[in-house]
């Protein structure tokens, strides 16, 4: 039985390396790579209205985007990313859509034509980034055909910039157990928050042949103002996640991102609360 636990504490070393010497991480995308990422969003939403009675909306959505690397060199690498393909489903009394970019039919449902909208807007229109070797977000180019379409939807790009802004590490040496913080503010239909995010580094696994750096992510959101003629309180009830990154490659693997939140808001004097808590999951493969 000894010798049983000594072979189990053996193979566990092996497959999640301690990382006692430091190492340096950095994206190494290059010049005419590409890759394909998928992006898998659960949502569950508990809506609480004042009679004391509750709905339940569940959704579901799937966004494939595509990057192309233009160019690098030492320093950063130039994107062109394209959203390809949305899908979206959510069912209940109140919604029902259930909408796929790539199918001619157009949706019924008031929330599904939005969401159709906004999502034809973007579809299929490259956006030119320039990331950083740590990947920082250095630049990011609208094309002229959006200028020309007027203000897009409020986070209608808003994939581009979560698969560009997953993680960014700090210079130096990557040591066990290090860690550091950054903050990300968004805007989506005037629903203003700050997230500040905690990163530590947990060391490196194998997996299907392949050395990933592994991170788990802690994140608080705060609400910075509400929308225009509502009142909102949110509180930020539990997000975390893990990052694993491609050592070799030089690119994030996998990324998930689980989310739970408590809204309560006003709307014309009429009260109601939400429970809200989903799951991301992100998934980057070279595609040639």
């Amino acid at each position: 039985m000894k010798s049983l636990a000594l072979g189990m504490v053996f193979l566990l070393t092996v497959c999640f390396s301690s990382d006692s010497q430091a190492q340096t991480l950095e994206w190494k995308l290059e010049k005419g790579q590409s890759l394909a990422i998928e992006s898998s969003h659960e949502l569950v939403t508990i809506i609480k209205w004042p009679d004391g009675s509750e709905q339940e909306m569940p959704m579901k959505q799937q966004i494939d985007t595509e990057w192309k690397i233009s160019d690098s060199d030492e320093k950063s690498f130039a994107v062109e990313a394209m959203i390809k393909r949305v899908r979206t489903s959510m069912k209940s009394p109140l919604i029902n859509v259930d909408y796929d970019s790539e199918k001619k039919e157009e949706p019924k449902d008031p929330a599904g034509k939005q969401i159709a909208a906004s999502t034809k807007q973007t579809l299929g229109i490259p956006v030119a980034m320039k990331i950083g070797r740590r990947g920082n977000l250095l630049e990011m180019k609208l094309p002229e055909t959006f200028q020309k379409l007027g203000p897009l939807p409020s986070g209608s790009l808003e994939p581009l910039f979560a698969t560009s802004e997953q993680l960014q590490l700090p210079e130096g040496e990557m040591t066990l157990g290090r860690q550091w913080e950054r903050s990300i503010n968004s805007n989506v239909s005037g629903l203003q928050t700050k997230s500040q995010v905690k990163y530590r580094y947990e060391g490196t696994l194998q997996e299907g042949g392949r050395k990933l750096a592994k991170f788990h992510t802690d994140v608080t959101t705060e609400l910075v103002q509400s929308p225009p003629e509502m009142e909102i309180a949110l509180e930020d009830t539990g997000s975390d996640g893990e990052i694993f990154f491609d050592v070799e490659l030089g690119c994030i693997s996998k990324a998930v991102q689980r989310q739970k939140f408590r809204v309560s808001m006003n709307v014309g004097g009429r009260k109601l609360s939400q429970d809200i808590e989903g799951s991301t999951t992100t998934t980057y493969r070279l595609a040639n």
